[in-house]
């Protein structure tokens, strides 16, 4: 079987932007940017499942043909390359995917168990390596809005001011705006807890965590 190519071009979507139902059935491979995926039972509200960065092909749900209602929306701008596979390369693509969707859900652990610090710490980690994996001191990089960072870190959005602002007060965090953050890689990675943020569980989910 061969993928059906519903769109040659790349494709854009701006941040906070959902991408439509029917470009959802054509695997796209994530160039620049990051998406959430959201999965819904029949009946349920839609949870967050696990991040799409660059280098990832998603879509594959849909060409296998699960049921399973997925959505997937940009947390920072987004361009999607189409991918066009014939039936040999397309098993190479479904292992990659296997791959690589194992490491997402991992990091779906590191990003919602443990003190809110070492969550927010995490995510800043994921997002510049995805722009630039060989950064050594300063790492600067596009950012979802609060809610989204919230809501995939299991926090409450004071929670996760509070930790950015502890991480300015030492320095770790040079420079925040509403979707960028300018920090030290070096200073973070060191860092274990932020001091005067407490660990949490995720059982506690609702309330607010930290301080």
């Amino acid at each position: 079987m061969s993928t059906a190519i519903f769109n040659l071009s790349s494709h854009s979507l701006s941040a906070r932007e959902g991408l439509a139902v029917p470009a959802l059935a054509q695997m796209w491979r994530v160039k620049t940017g990051a998406l959430r995926i959201d999965s819904a039972q029949p009946g349920e509200v839609s949870r967050f499942m696990r991040l799409a960065l660059p280098g990832d092909v998603i879509g594959v749900e849909k060409w296998v043909g699960t049921d399973d209602a997925l959505s997937m929306r940009a947390l920072t701008a987004v361009t999607l390359i189409p991918v066009q596979a014939s039936d040999p390369e397309m098993m190479h693509i479904l292992m990659e995917t296997v791959v690589v969707a194992h490491q997402r859900c991992r990091e779906v652990v590191s990003l919602r168990t443990g003190s809110a610090s070492q969550r927010v710490k995490c995510l800043l980690l994921m997002f510049a390596d995805s722009v630039n994996h060989d950064a050594k001191t300063i790492s600067e990089c596009a950012l979802p809005n609060l809610s989204d960072m919230a809501d995939i870190l299991d926090a409450a959005p004071e929670t996760v001011s509070r930790v950015f602002s502890a991480m300015r007060k030492l320095d770790y965090l040079q420079d925040r705006k509403p979707h960028r953050a300018r920090f030290s890689s070096v200073a973070l990675r060191a860092h274990e807890l932020i001091p005067g943020m407490t660990a949490s569980s995720a059982a506690r989910r609702g309330q607010m965590v930290g301080v």
